[in-house]
């Protein structure tokens, strides 16, 4: 089985790949390979550098990869709920405080086939089944008469925690819970409403394996925290204002926009080290040979989850129970993967977007010299410049020393993607430096068409960020449920008073904006976005 084989592996040095690799397959021969990682290399070069960063993981919304990872003891987080009393057993906590004020507000209604979430003390209710087409989905966000309250939490201790990329708390059917529920849950049948059943099932999943919750993003970055009395302290859970009181802030489209603009704050990373990522102990669906074709001929961007077997779940799934149970256990320190595609990003970025649209043979050559010079020795001879290519690949990969065997499959992929890079920028120093006498228009157009080329495999989500924004206004990203098809193409500054009524991208939902304070007379004439357990 693969927990006590993963764990031999641990001690393996590099050089023992092959031996490593076939000790963690299946009895017949399925498991994790290099030749994979290599085939996905740039996929799983952006789930290490979109990790716990709100906009590449809105761009790559339907992630295939699960991180361990700890809350350190300290670290303050919030809840929005009606009561003053501590839940009891699982709930949500957010990052951000807007994220949960705006739970702090109401319980949400949901039509007749929602049932009341058993025990649930913010009195949320969840949808069984999704509706049919002729009865849209009608939530209503009731108000707390009283006001309800916002409770603040401090990490009592480290929190062991199980991280889920991509936007793993958006409802939709287009592949963002997969993860969840075909992969953690194996459950391929669950009504993508169903959140609650979905957190029960991961919180069953979390007393098997010693963890506290699990983190999922949506507008900011949320917890399923499995039992609220253990490792939580409760700091305050204060009342907020009633609905009619003039402290209550009645402006919704302003409290969407400032709940979406905290996000945005998050946009490269969580912040204050409120979140370790272990990425040595990594586990990711394009770590093995998985069918990973999205069904829908539409978006062949979005992987899938949804034609691997049974089978082949159980194994990649019995990787991931594992690799949680070494995390805890060793907590030693991991290689700092996404720092190592920091670095190479801000080293290609902004330069391979540069050479796709200058029509100067001169500035190309310039800078390509600039980047691909630092490699070649002009004292040695190398012929095709074999040598040279190698350093370039392997360049930012000097400070890795693994320890694991999700260490060798990274770091398979990073050099794969490098060696992408370098191998492209060769081609282009071949067109521009080596031939003086190639005619200088094709020889622009064809090294453009190789950058070009390149950046669209990479895809990587700086390519899509707006640039600075006025006080008013924020990049604004498609994130569940928010968002139209432009802003997941090309998000762009928004004004606060367009955020409200944007949410086509997410096809499964209606396109009209929440109606945060409508009671339930006017539910009858107002359709609204669901925010469900958001």
């Amino acid at each position: 089985m693969i927990p006590t084989r993963i764990c031999r592996l641990t001690t393996l040095a590099f050089t023992t790949t092959s031996f490593a690799l076939s000790n963690a397959a299946s009895s017949d021969g399925f498991g994790p390979s290099l030749d994979s990682a290599r085939e996905n290399g740039p996929q799983i070069f952006n789930a290490l550098h979109n990790a716990m960063r709100e906009f590449g993981s809105a761009i790559h919304h339907n992630g295939m990869s699960v991180f361990p990872g700890v809350i350190p003891e300290g670290v303050i987080l919030y809840h929005g709920t009606g009561t003053t009393e501590v839940p009891k057993g699982f709930e949500w906590l957010a990052f951000e405080i807007e994220h949960a004020e705006a739970f702090s507000r109401c319980q949400i209604k949901l039509p007749d086939d929602g049932d009341r979430n058993p025990g649930s003390d913010s009195s949320q209710f969840v949808m069984r089944h999704p509706p049919p087409p002729d009865k849209p989905w009608k939530p209503v966000c009731i108000p707390y008469p009283d006001g309800g309250h916002l409770h603040i939490y401090q990490a009592a201790r480290p929190l062991n925690v199980l991280y889920i990329d991509g936007m793993a708390a958006g409802k939709t059917q287009m592949g963002t819970i997969d993860t969840q529920d075909i992969l953690l849950a194996t459950n391929r049948s669950r009504s993508v409403l169903d959140d609650w059943g979905r957190a029960d099932g991961l919180c069953a999943l979390a007393r098997k394996w010693k963890i506290d919750g699990f983190i999922r993003m949506e507008p900011g970055f949320e917890i399923i925290y499995c039992d609220f009395t253990n490792g939580l302290r409760l700091l305050s859970a204060n009342r907020r204002p009633k609905p009619d009181d003039p402290s209550e802030q009645d402006d919704v489209q302003l409290m969407v926009f400032e709940w979406a603009r905290a996000a945005a704050q998050r946009y490269q990373g969580i912040g204050s080290s409120r979140v370790i990522l272990d990425y040595s102990s990594m586990v990711s669906g394009f770590f093995y040979p998985i069918n990973l074709t999205n069904p829908n001929p539409e978006r062949p961007d979005l992987p899938r989850l949804v034609q691997a077997s049974d089978a082949e779940i159980d194994v990649v799934r019995e990787h991931v129970g594992d690799a949680v149970a070494r995390s805890v256990s060793s907590r030693k320190y991991p290689v700092g993967w996404q720092g190592v595609t920091d670095m190479i990003v801000a080293r290609y970025s902004k330069r391979l977007p540069f050479l796709a649209q200058t029509n100067s043979i001169e500035i190309i050559r310039n800078d390509i010299n600039g980047l691909l010079n630092i490699f070649i020795d002009y004292a040695e001879p190398d012929d095709g410049f074999l040598a040279a290519r190698k350093r370039c690949a392997n360049f930012y990969l000097q400070s890795a020393h693994g320890r694991t065997l999700e260490d060798e499959l990274i770091y398979a992929a990073v050099e794969q993607t490098t060696a992408m890079i370098c191998t492209a920028l060769f081609k282009v120093r071949e067109l521009v430096v080596e031939d003086p006498d190639a005619d200088k228009r094709l020889a622009v157009e064809k090294a453009r068409q190789i950058i070009r080329d390149l950046i669209e495999t990479l895809a990587w989500p700086e390519w899509k960020e707006c640039g600075r924004c006025q006080p008013d206004e924020l990049c604004f990203v498609a994130m569940w449920p928010f968002g139209n098809v432009e802003d997941h193409y090309n998000p762009s500054c928004v004004n606060f008073s367009s955020i409200l009524g944007r949410s086509n991208y997410w096809k499964d939902l209606p396109p009209q904006p929440p109606q945060l304070w409508a009671t339930e007379q006017q539910s009858e004439k107002d359709d609204g976005l669901g925010i469900e357990e958001l």
